[in-house]
């Protein structure tokens, strides 16, 4: 039943949003976005090196910061938020995670419009200087003539597991060698790059665990090393702790916020698409919230959608998917 009215509701949220700026002014808050890979231009997305999750181009991000900017958004640290935002203020927390090379093309950017950003990184593949496993996953099933729907479907059944054996399974299936970066598309930061790209005023460094690890999927001493490993690696390189964690695939529970507090961090962000309201208390914020951008619709769209504080789309989906219980 709900999908019948999916498209209307879509239709009418954006209406509403659109309408709700326009009529009243924005409530203050912290809003995030998260974003992974940063491509050129769309020849490049075709390459099919990567997952293009949100297809985000160096154009888009441009965007992204002029229409925050224009709309009085002060973009903010993980160190800003602690120390305690403005109430009366409206506040953005531009992120990156996994820790792609091709992230470093945000740099003109970020000195151009002098914001700041947090690039959240998983060491293992620093270290080891391989390819991340969805996009091995991504490009060899591609190459065999796999259909997307098929692809994003496996990328969800593994996800489920531990990374190691996500890894042994794709060895497997495509070799070892199709763990080899193929271009500095699809490649991780070695460790003397992202030294010198943390050396940057506008970024900010993040813990994503040592192998991505999607934490819930782990024991609790795993679930520590993971995060402990990542900590200690990412010190190693910069001479810095990260006080903020993006859990992969925003995955956490009250276990792994504490074991995350152990080890020196103190904001947490998930991947629920909401904004974050003000000010914000000391329990939410290991618990912050980020949108996500889709490059295939329009991003104006998005944004406003991401700043309205009226979302009648979202009750009536919520009823429609009760009444059908």
């Amino acid at each position: 039943m709900i999908q019948y009215f999916r498209k209307p509701l879509k239709m009418l949220n954006t209406f509403l949003a659109r309408e709700h700026l326009k009529r009243f002014k924005e409530k203050n808050s912290l809003i995030s976005f998260f974003i992974h890979g940063l491509f050129i231009d769309q020849n490049e997305i075709a390459k099919n090196l990567v997952d293009p999750m949100e297809m985000m181009t160096n154009d888009r991000l441009r965007q992204l910061v002029e229409h925050f900017l224009s709309n009085g958004y002060a973009f903010v640290t993980p160190d800003e938020i602690l120390r305690g935002l403005d109430p009366n203020g409206y506040h953005l927390l531009l992120t990156f995670d996994d820790g792609y090379f091709n992230n470093s093309r945000a740099l003109p950017i970020l000195n151009e419009y002098k914001v700041p950003a947090v690039f959240f990184i998983s060491t293992k593949y620093v270290l080891n200087n391989i390819g991340f496993w969805w996009d091995v996953l991504y490009r060899e099933s591609l190459r065999l003539g796999i259909p997307q729907s098929q692809i994003q479907a496996q990328i969800a059944r593994l996800k489920t597991m531990t990374e190691d054996k996500i890894e042994e399974q794709l060895k497997i299936t495509f070799g070892r060698k199709a763990f080899l970066p193929q271009s500095d598309l699809d490649r991780p930061f070695n460790t003397s790059e992202l030294k010198d790209f943390a050396s940057d005023k506008f970024v900010q460094l993040g813990n994503h665990t040592h192998s991505h690890a999607i934490l819930t999927n782990y024991s609790t001493q795993s679930i520590a090393d993971e995060i402990e490993g990542c900590q200690n690696s990412l010190f190693e390189i910069t001479g810095k702790r990260p006080v903020a964690i993006s859990y992969p695939n925003g995955n956490y529970s009250e276990e792994i916020i504490e074991i995350s507090k152990k080890n020196g961090l103190k904001i947490g962000l998930t991947v629920v698409p909401e904004k974050n309201s003000l000010p914000i208390s000391q329990n939410r914020l290991m618990r912050l919230k980020r949108f996500g951008l889709n490059g295939k619709n329009d991003l104006l769209t998005q944004f406003e959608m991401s700043r309205s504080d009226l979302h009648l789309a979202r009750k009536i989906r919520n009823k429609l998917r009760k009444s059908s219980y």
